[in-house]
């Protein structure tokens, strides 16, 4: 996974929380769900986009199956840019 951005007290807890996140939705979705590993790999390219430690850490009391709902919510914010002035 890339590196998450924000401030640096938040860094750590961001990672472990996609972390959890991540795993929890892995479980629910292939292990225990329908899902197969092509449909994961597509998700895992969207959780790849989101960078923002903070929105990660919001994330952290949500359920596993929940994941690709959160992804399609999340906006432009929460994504890296090449645009130095947003």
């Amino acid at each position: 996974m890339p590196p998450l951005e924000g401030p640096e007290k938040i860094l750590g807890w961001g990672e472990r929380t996609r972390h959890q996140l991540v795993t929890r939705a892995y479980t629910a979705l292939v292990t225990e769900g329908t899902w197969d590993e092509a449909d994961w790999a597509q998700l895992e390219e969207q959780v790849r986009l989101l960078t923002r430690a903070g929105w990660w850490v919001d994330q952290r009391e949500s359920e596993g199956s929940d994941l690709p709902e959160l992804l399609e919510a999340a906006d432009d914010r929460d994504r890296p840019t090449e645009n130095p002035f947003r």
